[in-house]
């Protein structure tokens, strides 16, 4: 293993396809990005270089300046909100696992499903459980007889941040408790 690390050739053997792969892959296109937002430009007709000002409206205009910093805002609620709800959610589920519940390996696999489930699939599947029409929620509440509750729940500014936290919440539960279970068995060993 030695002989390996100290061998420089070897090493730019393994290093440099990468690093490559990195510049063209990941850090050409931030560069590219930077550029082209400097300019004013459809991608069809030429291009007119305007410098920050597109950044000076995006924060100090009311045009642009409210909606940019009202959704910097909702992101911050939802990271914030997301995280202080997973987290103890997911240090029960792991406290509960912990103490040998019967079934506890179906439990672990099933808590840990979500996570593994692209975020796509996620995001479509509650496209479908909110849609105002047919969606499931709506469809159940409809039938409970609860038909005041039922909203379009993507869209009416009351009901669209929870909605929207409800399945990061969900997805991300499991690999917390994962976790969690894991450092409690080990603890306890």
């Amino acid at each position: 293993m030695h002989q390996v690390f100290g061998n420089k050739k070897a090493i730019a053997v393994f290093v440099v396809p990468a690093l490559i792969l990195y510049i063209l892959v990941g850090f050409f296109p931030i560069l590219q990005s930077m550029y082209y937002s400097l300019l004013d430009w459809d991608g069809i007709q030429p291009a007119k270089f305007i410098g920050l000002a597109s950044y000076k409206d995006l924060f100090f205009t009311d045009t642009y300046g409210m909606d940019f910093n009202h959704s910097i805002l909702n992101t911050l609620y939802l990271a914030v909100l997301s995280v202080f709800m997973q987290l103890p959610i997911a240090l029960v589920l792991a406290l509960v696992l912990a103490r040998g519940v019967w079934g506890e390996k179906l439990y672990r696999t099933l808590y840990f499903i979500p996570v593994l489930v692209s975020s796509s699939v996620i995001g479509v599947m509650f496209l479908k459980i909110y849609q105002p029409e047919y969606g499931l929620l709506n469809t159940i509440l409809n039938q409970l007889g609860l038909s005041s509750w039922t909203h379009d729940w993507l869209t009416e500014s009351g009901t669209a941040l929870i909605s929207v936290m409800i399945p990061i919440v969900w997805q991300y539960i499991g690999y917390h408790m994962l976790l969690m279970y894991a450092a409690i068995k080990e603890r306890d060993t």
